[in-house]
């Protein structure tokens, strides 16, 4: 069903109760009554979001302040933008790139357009038609001409308050106020988006549109050939990811197998292209990794199919398994452990891990077969069964380096960065450890572990910007015990991240018991003893986490008493109006449940 189809003709029935806090609100309204109430409601939206785009730029101005007089510090790889840019997005639960737009956004109002961030205040205006004026504005940079537009604007919009203006009449409406005061700064408007198949549509700004709509499986290859041509020029080559793959694509259909670079050195050997040496590419490689529980692995393995079981390490090649405890056995093959011995039905799901978010992501059971008969796939195997005390046992890492293994166990549990707000792919993140390994001391730091069997483990996935605001930053990470990512900011404020969904579709993924080889013997430390600022932070970190973790205990047991108080007076004052004498020493009831 699409939200566009007719719901009156659908039979759709309204009977289901409203939440509590909106019934003697919301249910006696009378039809005019709803439509007032969402005029005013539409008001108070819009005064909200303008508060918080001040409230963005009032961040923005107190740690430009602190910028200011602090002293010059010792990071390397992030500045105060990112921090700041990383502080906002976890507030308000948005990546890294959304976060420093509605901080511009905000500035931009503030500075460019402060007459419209008055509408804005006033719930006039919407944040699509703010939206709208600011982009339209965007390539203005004449200070008496971003005050003439904000000016002109701002008294069209005020003429027509109260009436319904959409996004397309503001858009014209900011173009022909710009044509009349900066011609050049004028933004050309795209076409409509283009349906579904394969179409090309020519845009104003001189581009084209091209939509492709495929089957998985050959978008997976379609994507494994356009990823290495994008990649073969040098880092000095200056084109986008974007552009570059629009290339890539290009260069495949003229038979082409790598770009020519662009970085106009003589010396660089990447300067030309290089054409196939085949007319038509015989063999398509793409990498994926299907995971399956082991009841329908069982299922596929009996068809004579075989599950795609390949991925990269985004630091270190993927080893080859352990022959004596991952040969495959029909009789012993464990992907996300036995569902069927825990008492959790067969059959729930499986997930595909590709390079490209586009693909990744939970599919049924059927799709996962339906891939595996299309492609020409092996297997692994996550772990070897104990037949007599059924725990599943999968090699785990004794030093730095996470395994295989426990790299796709890490991505499974984490689908994106686990930086609260920040959606990046995992397979494009890198494995950090949650409480710092000790490379000196390998006993005494954080341990190399994944979730496993009663434990969250220590290792998730952070892109490369988070990584980087974790290490040389005050923001500090804490592993809850349900798998949950605990955020700490020392501005103050708490966020949580919770793990993925596939431990629901792969319950065997919670019975891994991970067998840690004899860790590696400790480095010498330094003879003169002198201890670096990443030891002394690692220990500051440690005692912070400490902390946390009494805090947390001391809010639990703050949260139970005052659970049990409101239980109590529910109790006495259901007592009372059924005319009875409540009990206060008598034990609280269960509850209906």
């Amino acid at each position: 069903m699409s939200y566009s189809d007719d719901a009156f003709a659908l039979g759709r029935r309204v009977a289901t109760p409203l939440p509590a806090v909106f019934d003697g609100a919301v249910s006696g309204l009378s039809a005019a009554g709803a439509v007032t109430r969402l005029r005013r409601l539409t008001v108070e939206q819009n005064r909200l979001e303008a508060e918080r785009a001040a409230v963005l730029t009032r961040l923005y101005d107190l740690r430009d302040d602190a910028r200011r007089v602090r002293e010059e510090t010792s990071r390397r790889f992030v500045d105060d933008w990112d921090e700041l840019v990383a502080e906002v997005g976890a507030a308000l639960g948005i990546g890294r790139t959304a976060a420093g737009s509605a901080v511009h956004r905000g500035l931009d109002l503030r500075e460019r357009c402060p007459r419209v961030f008055e509408l804005f205040a006033a719930g006039v205006v919407s944040p699509a038609v703010v939206r709208e004026v600011l982009r339209a504005s965007a390539a203005v940079v004449d200070e008496d001409v971003a005050l003439a537009f904000d000016e002109r604007i701002t008294a069209w919009l005020t003429a027509r308050s109260g009436q319904s203006l959409s996004v397309r009449a503001v858009t014209d409406a900011a173009k022909g106020v710009l044509v009349r005061l900066d011609p050049a700064a004028a933004r050309e408007t795209p076409p409509a988006p283009p349906r579904e198949r394969l179409e090309f549509h020519t845009r104003a700004d001189g581009l084209v549109d091209l939509e492709a709509v495929m089957p998985k499986h050959e978008a997976l290859r379609l994507s494994a050939l356009i990823g290495p041509v994008a990649q073969s020029v040098c880092r000095d080559d200056g084109r986008t990811l974007g552009q570059r793959q629009v290339a890539a694509l290009v260069a495949l259909a003229e038979g082409y197998e790598a770009l020519a670079c662009l970085c106009g050195k003589e010396s660089c050997d990447l300067r030309q292209a290089r054409p196939r040496t085949g007319a038509v590419s015989q063999e398509i490689r793409a990498l994926a990794v299907i995971v399956l529980n082991e009841s329908d692995l069982a299922d596929a393995m009996a068809s004579g199919t075989a599950d795609a079981a390949d991925a990269h390490d985004h630091d270190a090649a993927p080893p080859e398994p352990d022959p004596d405890l991952f040969t495959p056995d029909p009789d012993a093959e464990v992907d996300a452990g036995d569902p069927d011995s825990s008492g959790i039905d067969a059959g729930r799901g499986a997930v595909i891990l590709t390079g490209d978010p586009g693909i990744t992501g939970p599919v049924t059971v059927e799709q996962a077969r339906e891939m595996i008969a299309a492609m020409e796939t092996q297997w692994r195997v996550v772990g070897r069964r104990n037949p007599a005390t059924g725990e599943v046992h999968a090699r785990g890492a004794g030093g730095y380096r996470p395994t295989w293994y426990q790299l796709l166990v890490m991505r499974l549990t984490y689908p994106t960065c686990v930086f609260p707000g920040c959606s990046t792919p995992s397979d494009r993140c890198q494995a950090d450890h949650v409480t710092e390994y000790d490379h000196h001391q390998p006993t005494e730091g954080g341990a190399t572990t994944v979730a496993g069997h009663g434990s969250p483990g220590n290792l998730v996935p952070l892109c490369g910007f988070h990584h980087r605001i974790k290490t040389e930053t005050g923001w500090l990470s804490d592993l809850l015990l349900d798998g949950t990512v605990e955020w700490r900011h020392p501005a103050g404020g708490v966020h949580t991240v919770p793990p993925g969904t596939a431990r629901d579709l792969l319950p065997g993924l919670e019975r891994i018991i991970w067998d840690v080889p004899e860790p590696a013997p400790p480095k010498p430390k330094n003879p003169d003893g002198l201890t670096t600022a990443a030891k002394r932070r690692a220990k500051a970190r440690r005692a912070l986490r400490a902390e946390n973790q009494l805090l947390r205990h001391r809010n639990h047991e703050r949260q139970k008493v005052e659970s049990e108080v409101r239980q109590r007076e529910h109790e006495h004052a259901c007592a009372e109006s059924a005319g009875e004498e409540y009990d206060d020493t008598a034990p609280l009831q269960p509850p209906p449940f």
